[in-house]
């Protein structure tokens, strides 16, 4: 091999065995597990950010696009958890944040009223029919006559 490598062996929170293969000969192995901690701190803050501020890419590379994206963010699930409480929402911010999509140029009242509406939905929806009732009151037609103003021609059937 080419370079030398240090093999430090630390335990996580959990007291799991963690193996780390380091180059660098003067930190001391509990100087490693603290950096090592803290370098997953850090990603699972970004995967945090990822699930939660809906932070799919970049949009620019270098610090201050970066910084600015993350600020950006981070003050809208700021702002979205101002909204819930404001608002006493027991639910998820997701659905917050699709409601705020929707209603974006809508009055904050309105939104209120739409975030605590039944399932979400301002109408029913699509509606199952009864056939058996349906069929029993078109049989019932048919036999009282009912039908018999209609005209039923074989042309148009081709029997």
């Amino acid at each position: 091999m080419e370079h030398d490598l240090r093999l430090v062996i630390t335990k996580d929170t959990e007291g799991k065995a963690v193996m780390i293969l380091i180059n660098d000969f003067n930190i001391t192995a509990e100087e490693i597990g603290v950096i090592y901690r803290f370098r997953w701190q850090i990603e699972l803050f970004f995967k945090w950010i990822k699930q939660h501020l809906t932070i799919k890419h970049l949009f620019g590379k270098s610090k201050t696009a970066v910084v600015n994206q993350l600020f950006i963010a981070l003050i809208t699930y700021c702002l979205m958890t101002l909204i819930k409480y404001r608002s006493a929402y027991s639910g998820r911010l997701l659905n917050i944040q699709r409601l705020l999509i929707t209603c974006l140029f809508e009055s904050f009242t309105s939104f209120v009223q739409k975030l605590y509406m039944k399932n979400g939905k301002s109408t029913k929806g699509r509606q199952r029919h009864d056939s058996e009732r349906i069929y029993e009151e078109t049989l019932n037609r048919v036999l009282s006559g009912e039908m018999d103003d209609l005209i039923y021609s074989t042309e148009i059937l081709d029997i």
